[in-house]
């Protein structure tokens, strides 16, 4: 036997159904098993992390909130997305993904169950992306609500177009996926489309969360500018909105210099969970609020006002409740608005104290 042999490297002859030859390499083989425990191993991490997140969300939102046009669409798009990945990893059980059929390219045999399964996937994928785009464009204007009239019919224009424009590319995906799932065909001369769809869906994220993070930073300016400094409901939500922004956007751009599929399906499951995650921090700094009069213990988001705290509490928080009343901060002269012209970044805060104070 030749010394330039490498048994690591020889090629295995399988035959076709009419008896025609073919040949394939080890390597290739390992490559075809090792892509199959890869995309199972994070697409069960994704489905574990969507189960906790869904138990989360039923078990720590106030049954009030349950009622919101919000709940909805976060839950549906979790649920969405448990079942999307739940038929992406049933796909390496069926016929698509045995060995002779994925290098012979002969699906004579898969069954019916495992067409199914695939377009359910895509479908299920669809359908999470729209209760995606109508979450945002809702959380959008609720953050926004602040805004003039007509600042914020325009920011509402803008923001169904580019969600339109998300969900118009991705459902033209689903069609021609589904086309070439029935016909058992080459989908590369969509990958175009396919690239176009997650172009498209970065760019809504970065969008809609680049405006919370403005309103909300430019919210944070304006509270510290009037003393209220402590760590609450509209920090969180700061965070969150920047976090789901830079995240889910850090996958969707390394796909491209590093084409691993299993990139592309954590985009859908952090925004999906991140979402959610967001209100029920925030509901939990508001349900414990450092910003009402009767808190107690609190945390602080600049540490350097910690021992200022306690002799400008009260002063502080009288002149907080008068309209059009001036405060000193950092020896600059504010006007503090009333309570109604504060800003609800969350339903659940409550400025009726102010006025009886």
């Amino acid at each position: 036997m030749s010394s330039s042999f490498d048994p690591f490297d020889q090629n295995v002859v399988f035959h076709k159904a009419d008896g025609t030859p073919f040949n394939v390499s080890i390597h290739d083989l390992d490559k075809f098993v090792q892509y199959g425990i890869r995309v199972c191993i994070n697409y069960a991490a994704q489905l574990g992390a969507t189960v906790i997140a869904i138990v989360m969300l039923a078990l720590l939102t106030q049954s009030d909130k349950r009622r919101t046009p919000v709940f909805f669409l976060n839950t549906s798009a979790l649920t969405m997305n448990f079942a999307r990945l739940l038929c992406m990893t049933i796909y390496f059980t069926t016929g698509f993904n045995s060995t002779y059929a994925f290098f012979s390219l002969d699906y004579s045999r898969v069954p019916s169950s495992a067409y199914a399964d695939s377009i359910l996937g895509i479908v299920f994928a669809t359908i999470l992306v729209i209760c995606m785009e109508m979450s945002l464009v809702i959380q959008t204007q609720v953050v926004c609500a602040t805004l003039s009239e007509t600042q914020r019919h325009l920011l509402l224009v803008v923001s169904i177009i580019i969600a339109l424009l998300a969900i118009g590319f991705r459902m033209g995906l689903m069609v021609e996926n589904c086309i070439a799932i029935m016909n058992a065909s080459n989908f590369r001369p969509f990958i175009w489309l396919q690239s176009a769809s997650n172009i498209a869906i970065t760019i809504s994220t970065c969008f809609f969360s680049a405006v919370f993070v403005t309103k909300l930073g430019y919210a944070l300016v304006t509270r510290r500018r009037l003393g209220m400094t402590r760590f609450g409901a509209m920090q969180v939500m700061f965070i969150m909105s920047f976090q789901t922004m830079v995240i889910p956007a850090i996958f969707s751009i390394i796909q491209y210099p590093i084409p691993l599929y299993e990139m592309n399906s954590n985009v859908f499951t952090l925004v999906a969970i991140f979402l959610p995650l967001s209100s029920l921090w925030a509901a939990a700094a508001t349900k414990h609020s450092f910003e009402t009069l009767t808190s107690g213990p609190h945390q602080y988001l600049w540490s350097s006002e910690r021992s200022n705290s306690t002799s400008s509490a009260t002063g502080h928080q009288g002149s907080l409740c008068q309209n059009q009343s001036t405060i000193r901060s950092g020896g600059s002269v504010a006007t503090s608005p009333s309570p109604n012209q504060l800003d609800r970044l969350y339903t659940g805060l409550d400025f009726d104290a102010c006025a009886k104070a």
